[in-house]
């Protein structure tokens, strides 16, 4: 079961890439699956997860420059557009943590993100009770694999006084958040120290570790010092504070293996182990696989540092393209980072501690990987988040209208929205059908309303039927008619090509008559369990057009999938709430 586990990601990534070698496979196996139903063969084959959650899994985000963007009258909003401060914003939309840069002396900078500008956002984060991971750069402005200049204040200092610095400096911050009651979980010490810091005294150029006698160059030995300077220093001011060390290139498991292994020979340690995975950057880099075998690579990693060092690991920044004038880059994003999270749950025992965005409520011209419009709202990118932390949708009465229980009551009506978690409005109408096998939530598309108000008409009258790898939805999803009408058309469930995609609803059409409001004269709706070979959404090819997808039940409709050849229909017992 050991060799399986390490080898999981790499089937998961291959199957998505090869489909029709592994449903080959599949049929050529049958006689051995029925024979070992419940061995962990099948448990491969069906992708089950095979290691546990994390206890406390965490959805983060930098928010460093939200205070310099309300100063420049930047706003930001909600999804159905109400105004609101960054922080919150980001704990309503289903977010439980903030990360925090600091510099040295940014005066030439306006100051911001030094210590003060610091505790301001830190206090906030407290006052909602988000957890606060402070990352210092160790520099008076940015500090990345590209560059990791030295404070101005400390330039001219020797090695020794410069192990001072750090720790003055680490000290001087931390104490200032304990004397205001704030109490960081994680401290970052170094941002993407992949070349190590502080240079040039920390400097690891091209990649030189070791000289060539093989022993520690006097910059490696040196960037060690500075993180146990810095190490020291966190756990002086709070002894039970995680400090993390933070590299780029998640994926790169040599670059990891050589920088930490430099850390720890020379005597230093860390609580996490924390990566920027960006897909955007390293394909503009040269990178020659897909996203899927991208985030395995990234996921294989985790796993091989944690048996390795023998310490939790998190993605402490990861970013998505925005593009206002190309709404399918923001829906692939959030597909990304939907899987992303997924795998960071759920392939590695337990042990990576969360998932953060680096600056999701920029606009597109001030950083392109942001996560919001260039009017200050929530992409699709940002549903990620809201969706891997969908608990309940609850009512809630308001001056402007109820909030509906799991409402599936057209939002077109104008006074009803909908609220995830229990506090963030949602623009977009879900609905709950109850099973004999458990529910399954779906989340409708406001971008589609022809086909969503006819999925909403017939889902009442609906079960779940169809044998393994094809599914027939009878009634459930169909334009004209109910059961026993002969104009009713069937739907489909197809096998997931690709499996940590969540399903998606979609309406097939035919091709000529194909318009841009999404209105066709015949159409069957589909759930198309994966991301196929689409390019775009809401509108797929000439023959597509995504009206929904399935946010919460995945496991549920595994599990109709699964049944035996000529098993009853799984009956939807009721929508909730029940629909006209």
């Amino acid at each position: 079961m050991q060799k399986l586990t390490k080898h999981l990601i790499i089937y998961y990534t291959n199957i998505m890439h090869y489909p029709n070698l592994f449903l080959n496979l599949i049929s050529q196996m049958k006689p051995l699956i029925s024979r070992v139903r419940s061995s962990a063969l099948c448990v491969v084959l069906t992708l089950a997860p095979l290691t546990l959650q994390a206890a406390d899994f965490f959805l983060g985000a930098d928010i460093s420059w939200c205070t310099e963007m309300e100063k420049r009258g930047l706003k930001v909003y909600n999804y159905v557009g109400e105004e609101r401060e960054a922080t919150a914003l980001m704990k309503e939309m289903g977010l439980n943590a903030i990360r925090l840069r600091v510099w040295v002396d940014p005066k030439e900078h306006g100051g911001w993100c030094d210590k003060n500008d610091l505790l301001v956002k830190a206090l906030r984060a407290k006052a909602l009770g988000m957890e606060v991971m402070v990352d210092f750069h160790y520099s008076d402005w940015w500090a990345d694999p590209g560059k990791q200049n030295m404070p101005a204040a400390w330039a001219g200092h020797k090695y020794k006084e410069v192990l001072q610095d750090v720790a003055n400096h680490t000290r001087d911050v931390l104490q200032l958040l304990k004397d205001n009651g704030v109490t960081p979980r994680w401290v970052q010490v170094g941002n993407e120290t992949s070349a190590g810091m502080l240079w040039p005294m920390g400097k690891i150029s091209d990649g030189r570790w070791r000289d060539d006698s093989g022993k520690w160059t006097k910059e490696a030995q040196q960037y060690a010092g500075f993180f146990k300077a810095g190490y020291a220093a966190v756990k002086e001011v709070f002894p039970t504070a995680q400090v993390i060390v933070h590299l780029d290139n998640g994926y790169d498991n040599l670059l990891y293996n050589n920088n930490l292994d430099a850390l720890r020979e020379n005597g230093a340690q860390w609580d996490v182990i924390g990566m920027s995975l960006y897909p955007f950057w390293t394909f503009k880099g040269g990178y020659h696989g897909s996203v899927e075998q991208l985030m395995g690579q990234c996921i294989n990693n985790m796993n091989m540092l944690v048996k390795k060092y023998g310490t939790d690991v998190m993605i402490a920044e990861t970013g998505y393209k925005v593009d206002d004038s190309a709404p399918e880059l923001m829906e692939e994003g959030r597909r990304q980072l939907a899987s992303l999270i997924r795998l960071c749950r759920e392939y590695t025992s337990g042990r990576c501690q969360g998932v953060f965005y680096w600056e999701p409520t920029c606009r597109p011209k001030q950083y392109e990987l942001g996560a919001f419009s260039g009017e200050g709202k929530p992409t699709s990118i940002m549903r990620a988040f809201t969706m891997a932390n969908l608990k309940d949708v609850t009512t809630k009465d308001t001056s402007n209208g109820t909030f509906l229980l799991r409402s599936a009551t057209q939002a077109s009506h104008g006074a009803e929205r909908y609220m995830v978690n229990g506090t963030c409005p949602y623009d977009r109408p879900l609905v709950t059908m109850h099973t004999e096998k458990g529910d399954i939530i779906i989340e409708l598309y406001n971008e589609t309303p022809k086909h969503r108000d006819n999925f909403l008409k017939l889902v009442k009258d609906g079960a779940l039927n169809g044998k393994p790898f094809y599914r027939v939805v009878k009634n459930f999803v169909a334009q004209f008619g109910i059961e026993g009408d002969p104009e009713t058309l069937d739907a489909e469930i197809t096998y997931p090509v690709h499996l940590h995609w969540r399903g998606v609803l979609a309406a097939a059409r035919r091709g000529d008559e194909v318009n841009p409001t999404y209105r066709s004269s015949a159409t069957n709706f589909y759930f198309v369990w994966g991301r196929n070979e689409w390019d775009s959404m809401p509108s797929l090819d000439k023959t597509y057009t995504v009206f929904g997808e399935v946010v919460g039940g995945m496991d549920v409709l595994e599990a109709i999938m699964l049944q035996p050849d000529g098993a009853p229909a799984v009956r939807i017992e009721s929508p909730t709430p029940a629909l006209p």
